[in-house]
């Protein structure tokens, strides 16, 4: 059960690896929201009535961090290269600098500072 609370809680890095259009459509995007903030507040809910380990179970709050991150860092692209990001993860062909480094500035920041943080 732990690996499932867990791999709900890097959902969003999984759709951002294999389905980063879904975080650029308004439409997908809200839906996607609502599902992390459905899954905060069943973090809040399981943690309140003692159901599973308080750590892993504290993994459900990812998301809503890593989607929120997410977004200011796409605003923070297009305002200066007037364009979303290009998904990075599994090419092997050469992309933009700014495509990797937004990338690899999202790992760090939208995966591993909630990761740490929770």
């Amino acid at each position: 059960m732990d690996l499932i609370f867990v791999s709900f809680g890097l959902s969003i890095a999984f759709i951002f690896m294999f389905k980063i259009e879904w975080l650029f459509h308004l439409k997908s995007f809200l839906l996607i929201f609502l599902y992390t903030i459905l899954l905060f507040g069943l973090s809040y809910l399981l943690l309140e009535h003692n159901i599973g380990k308080p750590r892993i179970i504290s993994a459900l709050k990812m998301p809503i961090l890593s989607i929120t991150i997410f977004k200011l860092l796409n605003i923070l692209f297009k305002i200066i290269y007037k364009r979303n990001p290009e998904n990075t993860a599994w090419t092997f062909t050469k992309k933009p600098l700014e495509d990797v480094l937004f990338s690899i500035i999202y790992w760090f920041l939208g995966v591993g500072l909630p990761f740490f943080l929770i």
